[in-house]
Formats: structure tokens, sequence, C-alpha cells
């Protein structure tokens, strides 16, 4: 396993996750089904992740926020 990558506790396989359990794959092992571990940390009820992943895959990359901005201006 990379060293970059942190394992906690909480890094669980996929059929291990409970409702309401993050779904974000955080590190591969191919020792568990499915190669990967995911992140188990709480959700809402109408969330698959977690509040601090759900703020990685839902955010606006500022580059392209100014580019799609320039391209309205230019039409």
């Amino acid at each position: 396993m990379p060293e970059n990558i942190r394992v906690t506790s909480r890094d669980v396989p996929l059929i291990q996750l409970g409702l309401y359990q993050c779904r974000f794959p955080v590190s591969e092992d191919p020792s568990v089904p499915g190669g990967y571990r995911f992140c188990a940390g709480s959700t809402s009820p109408d969330r698959v992740y977690c509040d601090h992943h759900h703020g990685i895959v839902t955010a606006v990359d500022p580059r392209r926020a100014r580019s799609a901005l320039a391209q309205r201006r230019a039409a």
C-alpha cells in the first residue's frame, strides 16, 4: 500500500458498510472483496458520503468556474 494513504480503523470493505456510512473509496486492498476499503464515516440519510468527502466530490475547481464565466460573457 502506498505510504501516502492513511488507513484508519474505520476503513472497511464495501460488504461491511452499514446504512448511513460513507462509501468514499479511501484505499486499494486486493485482500478484500472488490479490492477497495471505504471511509465508513457517518452520513446523513440523503447522502452516500460523509460531510468531508461530500465537500470533495462537489467542489468546483476555481479555474473551471472562471472559464465558464468567461465563456458566458463572450456569448
